[in-house]
């Protein structure tokens, strides 16, 4: 069964849960200690859409957890393979669905949240580095 606290097929990991709060810790210094170039700009602002598409899909999934379990206080029934039974109702259908989609959506999120770190670290070392002259001396 799918759990009504949202435990069971439709919940997002802790870790993808805490990949927002640590996002903004990493944007936070980003945006205010440091003066990055336009290419580094760019990928922190699309790590930025991913982080915030994450975070949404996060927050959709608790909210349907907390509908799902004022509906349905035993949860949704689920066969064997983690499958909705083919007796449940159309509302029973309709939430399984919309935790299918959230958790495959939080997973693209949060998949291209982690993808993109690379890109941005790589980019912020560019933006580092010291002038032509100082790399000649060292």
């Amino acid at each position: 069964m799918l759990e009504p606290d949202g435990c069971g097929a439709g919940t997002t990991s802790r870790r993808t849960r805490c990949l927002p709060g640590g996002w903004l810790i990493e944007q936070h210094t980003l945006r205010t200690q440091r003066h990055l170039d336009q290419a580094t700009d760019d990928a922190v602002r699309l790590k930025d859409l991913a982080v915030i598409g994450s975070a949404f899909t996060n927050i959709a999934t608790i909210a349907a957890g907390q509908l799902l379990k004022r509906e349905f206080p035993q949860g949704l029934p689920l066969d064997a393979e983690g499958n909705l039974a083919s007796d449940a109702s159309l509302r029973g259908k309709r939430y399984y669905r919309c935790f299918t989609m959230m958790r495959m959506l939080n997973r693209v999120f949060a998949a291209g949240s982690i993808g993109f770190t690379p890109r941005v670290n790589f980019n912020i070392l560019r933006s580092y580095r010291p002038g032509t002259i100082f790399r000649l001396f060292t």
